[in-house]
């Protein structure tokens, strides 16, 4: 059996698409397919597997399932893609439309363009107490300014949630740090008890931050959504921006506009990298549903 899919990234943040709306997919184990296709030595390669599914609440849903095969709540990257193939595939009758995701409904707007496109989500609400994130400690405190010892080192981290949980982390140079040890070693700490993202984050100027991340489920990645989000929020909590913040990750540039409450926008560059099918290994399929059309070619 073949699968048709659609590699896209934004800002080098990379996933691969199955549409689920112009047809059903076949039933199968999506987190086994995900972690195998993602492989970047063996696979397809990519941060990630996105399903685009038909909604009863929103126009669209988005299941998303990380590069080691967990199923993520949210991706601010991820769904902006979505955004773009609706739009440019004909799925969506015009250029705002609204996505049901396990971290709630969000909102996209697509701006036209040409290889590279704009397109602009607005994220869910920021949750920054500790039952909300979630942190262990008393739920109704702040996550704000925790001191973690680790490595020899105390290490003051911010949490919040913005769709996924995320650990703040202000450093004098974002790629002066060992991401690669210190990324997992806060992922499945026992403050978070359901993971977390990493942000090691540099404040340039008013507007402008420097950010590294490390996604749970994915590990070192070129940017991040909710991580750009995260950053942001906390350097405009702080005092140290104010909105917009421009993101500059590896990958490039992402926009973030808050107002200090729950009106949170993400925009950025979104781009289809390219198009192909793959054998789908039998150890993922799923015994058949005769509700199922098989998204084969």
């Amino acid at each position: 059996m073949r699968l048709s899919f659609v590699k896209m990234e934004a800002a080098g943040n990379d996933y691969i698409y199955l549409d689920g709306v112009s047809k059903r997919l076949p039933r199968i184990d999506w987190s086994i397919l995900s972690s195998i296709l993602a492989d970047r030595h063996r696979g397809v390669g990519s941060d990630g597997l996105i399903l685009i599914l038909p909604s009863e609440e929103a126009d669209f849903e988005m299941r998303i399932f990380n590069a080691d095969g967990s199923e993520g709540d949210m991706c601010g990257n991820g769904v902006r893609c979505l955004g773009l193939y609706a739009w440019d595939h004909g799925l969506a009758s015009g250029s705002t439309f609204t996505v049901s995701t396990r971290a709630g409904e969000v909102t996209l707007e697509v701006s036209e363009c040409d290889d590279v496109c704009s397109v602009d989500v607005t994220m869910p609400p920021p949750g920054f107490l500790r039952g909300e994130i979630p942190m262990a400690g008393n739920p109704r405190l702040l996550g704000a300014g925790v001191s973690l010892r680790l490595e020899g080192h105390t290490i003051p981290v911010y949490g919040v949630r913005v769709g996924n949980p995320n650990c703040v982390i202000f450093v004098r140079d974002p790629y002066a740090v060992d991401l690669e040890t210190l990324g997992p070693l806060l992922e499945e700490h026992a403050l978070f008890p359901m993971k977390t993202n990493v942000e090691l984050v540099t404040v340039v100027d008013r507007h402008h931050i420097q950010a590294r991340v490390w996604e749970r489920g994915s590990g070192i990645t070129l940017s991040c959504g909710t991580g750009a989000c995260a950053a942001a929020i906390w350097a405009i909590r702080r005092g140290r921006c104010e909105s917009p913040v421009e993101v500059t990750m590896p990958g490039g540039r992402l926009s973030v506009s808050w107002d200090g409450a729950e009106e949170l926008h993400l925009t950025g560059p979104v781009r289809e990298s390219f198009r192909g099918s793959v054998i789908v290994p039998r150890a993922t399929l799923l015994p058949p549903d005769d509700k199922c059309e098989e998204n084969t070619e």
